[in-house]
């Protein structure tokens, strides 16, 4: 799940100041909650990015609201991207379409499948396909213009009519690198005789329905929403891919029919949460939910805000004995550090941040005088180390000394190093874990060396010791995070900002007893923040979702919604667990837990020979019970038990 840029949370830690000048005197305009202006008025354009999108779609005047266009001059993003964050790396993006082949292999009855028609099915599986006839806007179908939604296929297994659908949820990220996770697209799909669909979240990766440039925070609010992202994938499946000559051409909509193909999502954090919404939203078309890691309980704003990077400093400290005192003390001192040193500057350099010309102008225009800018030093240094481990805790598994939590844990209790020499190997550390993310280097299909890792912090340091923070802090400092692929521009990062102060709520403090810097987290900052980021227009809904559709808590779930045939896994070493449904609610919303699992780690990006040999043993019986339960509820589709 990614997080929330750190400028952000910097603003909800310790508040927002108008930028003032050397004097201290505010300059004008900067504590308007407008603080990018909203573009002219746009002719009438068509969507899409500027590719393949047909008709035209028109944005509403910005003058007609205080919301600006979300398109910044430079979005300041946080440190490390989390797991599902952009993926970069090369693939093949093309249109094509065209018949495949059948492949064998299924559980839980039903006919056999044919064999095989052509072995480029496997290849073609990490090919980007495109759906021209997307809707933009689907509360409005006579009147929206359409736009281009990329999305995946394959049917290296699928066994034709009568065989299951597996719908693999986008979420906040990009999908440049093809199918996302190989237990579903060859085991889940081998077992169960299933085709398998990817579609990626409309407005991240570079095929937007409106293009960035020109859509507004207002237009925003009514096309870029968890719903509108559920009727394109439900569009893309039942409308297109069953026309005729599509891969799901002969797939009948009537669930007595021997030629009904179950509709079964799939999908990890963001989009587990999404998948299980699929079946709660429209049982009508999606027969069942397989839901990894998925936070219904944080986005109904059940638990304690505290509670997620509790369970952070829990896994740490079970990583290796220590790492959370060991924790705690560095930014104890490298807060005591900062905040005696006579100024700024001076407190840059004793711990280690580049000061002068190279120190955040963010920092200097703090208003409060030295004080504040010190201790929005101390905020920035303490938030870079929250979003490194929360990020390290989704990412450990499997459990042992080769995961960068217990690496990072390490660091930090190395006897040799003091706490600003700490510091400095934990700047290098994320850096370089940027680095990976934003080179897709957890996916199967990319390698990536430690050579180019190297070559990656020289060209950063050039040469000096000091870490430079102006990237993630300035907004004059050229965008290391906003990514291009096909030519095109994309910024996920903001995006994913824009959905977290809408309905996509999750707030998340530090409490005492954690291994950071205690810090409290609230609506009233989060409103806050969204106004100076987004416009006044964009106001954060934290229960609309929730009161809807009655995901939480768990006797709504079930008697309200009237639920069935969802699977939660977990891992308890996730700190999303905390949000998420741990037991059984019924006698189909079923909870599998992983005790030594991370976040979605039953839903890796790593290739199935790596998974074979690394998986650890709960894991393996993990997902030969998901195997089984999504191969009974089938046999149940089948046998006409549809409620």
């Amino acid at each position: 799940m990614m997080m929330t840029s750190l400028l952000s949370w910097i603003h909800k830690r310790a508040g927002y100041d108008p930028i003032v000048d050397e004097d201290g005197i505010e300059i004008e305009g900067s504590s308007s909650t407008d603080v990018f202006p909203p573009p002219p008025p746009p002719p009438p354009r068509g969507g899409g990015g500027g590719g393949g999108a047909k008709g035209a779609f028109v944005a509403p005047d910005p003058s007609e609201s205080s919301a600006p266009s979300h398109r910044r001059g430079r979005r300041v993003p946080s440190l490390v991207a989390a797991v599902a964050s952009v993926l970069l790396a090369t693939a093949v993006v093309i249109k094509v379409h065209g018949d495949r082949g059948a492949v064998g292999g299924r559980i839980g009855g039903g006919p056999p499948p044919s064999p095989p028609s052509s072995s480029t099915d496997v290849d073609r599986a990490n090919v980007a396909l495109f759906y021209d006839g997307q809707l933009v806007d689907h509360r409005h179908p006579d009147t929206s213009a359409v736009w281009s939604h990329r999305y995946y296929e394959s049917t290296e297994h699928f066994g034709g009519p009568g065989h299951p659908i597996l719908l693999v949820v986008g979420g906040e990220g990009a999908i440049n690198n093809g199918m996302l996770y190989p237990f579903v697209a060859g085991v889940l799909a081998r077992r169960l005789g299933a085709a398998v669909i990817q579609a990626e979240h409309r407005f991240y990766g570079p095929y937007p329905p409106v293009p960035y440039d020109d859509v507004d925070a207002r237009t925003l609010l009514e096309i870029f929403t968890p719903e509108q992202a559920m009727e394109d994938m439900l569009r893309l499946v039942t409308v297109y891919l069953r026309s005729p000559g599509m891969i799901l051409d002969g797939c009948s909509a009537d669930r007595s029919s021997a030629d009904y193909c179950p509709l079964i999502t799939v999908g990890a954090s963001y989009p587990g949460f999404l998948s299980s919404l699929f079946r709660i939203a429209h049982p009508d078309v999606v027969d069942a939910a397989y839901a990894a890691s998925a936070p219904l309980l944080m986005y109904a704003q059940v638990p304690d805000n505290t509670r997620y990077y509790d369970i952070v400093t829990s896994a740490a400290e079970r990583t290796s004995p220590g790492c959370a005192h060991s924790v705690k003390a560095t930014l104890t001192d490298i807060e005591r550090t900062i905040m005696d040193s006579p100024t700024l500057d001076d407190a840059a350099v004793a711990v280690g941040i580049c000061a002068g010309d190279m120190l955040p102008k963010s920092l200097r225009r703090r208003g409060g005088g030295g004080t504040r800018q010190k201790r929005g030093l101390v905020d920035a240094l303490a938030l870079m180390v929250v979003y490194g481990f929360a990020n390290y805790d989704m990412e450990n598994y499997p459990p042992g000394p080769n995961t960068s939590m217990y690496k990072i844990c390490r660091t930090f209790q190395d006897p040799e190093l003091d706490s600003v020499g700490t510091m400095r190997a934990y700047f290098r550390s994320q850096l370089l874990e940027q680095w990976e993310d934003a080179n897709g280097c957890g996916m199967s299909t990319v390698h990536c060396t430690r050579e180019q890792g190297e070559a990656y912090l020289r060209g950063v340091y050039q040469g000096r010791e000091c870490y430079d923070m102006r990237p993630e802090l300035d907004d004059d400092v050229p965008d290391a995070y906003e990514e291009e692929y096909d030519g095109r521009k994309y910024d996920d990062m903001t995006m994913w900002d824009f959905q977290t102060c809408t309905t996509v709520i999750f707030l998340a403090g530090q409490s005492n007893t954690s291994m950071f810097l205690e810090s409290e987290a609230t609506y009233e900052d989060l409103t806050r923040d969204c106004a100076d980021s987004f416009g006044r227009d964009v106001v954060p809904r934290p229960t609309e979702l929730n009161d809807r559709w009655h995901f939480a808590p768990g006797p709504d779930l079930v008697n309200v919604a009237n639920a069935s045939r969802i699977l939660f896994t977990n891992g308890l070493q996730d700190m999303w667990s905390g949000g998420s449904y741990l037991e059984d609610l019924s006698d189909s919303i079923l909870a599998i837990n992983f005790v030594d699992g991370a976040h979605h780690s039953d839903l890796t990006h790593t290739s199935l020979e790596y998974d074979e040999v690394h998986d650890t043993d709960e894991i393996r019986e993990g997902k030969e019970r998901i195997v089984e339960i999504l191969g009974k509820w089938i046999d149940e589709i089948r046998a006409g038990m549809i409620n």
